[in-house]
């Protein structure tokens, strides 16, 4: 049995990395299904996403950024999918 006050960020926490926050609220705005879905995150669309929102981001940073945005788009879709699968 694992211990759940481990998963459950505290007060004391330090707030995640700025590329982690900018790649979470990245895939948030990709994955906005309908009339506003985005298709991927990729380069193009997250420039498109930090003019947008007036958000500075180094050139350096842009692929680490992408690479968690991608990492937890695949981990944004995988829950959908399983969410869509009748149970048996």
């Amino acid at each position: 049995m694992r211990e759940l006050s481990q998963d459950t960020p505290t007060l004391f926490d330090a707030p995640p990395p700025e590329n982690i926050s900018h790649a979470r609220d990245f895939v948030r705005w990709c994955c906005s299904f309908g009339n506003s879905f985005r298709n991927s995150p990729d380069i193009a669309n997250l420039r498109y996403w930090a003019h947008k929102n007036k958000i500075k981001i180094k050139e350096r940073s842009e692929t680490e950024i992408l690479e968690s945005a991608r990492a937890a788009f695949l981990r944004r879709i995988d829950q959908l999918m399983r969410k869509s699968q009748p149970l048996n």
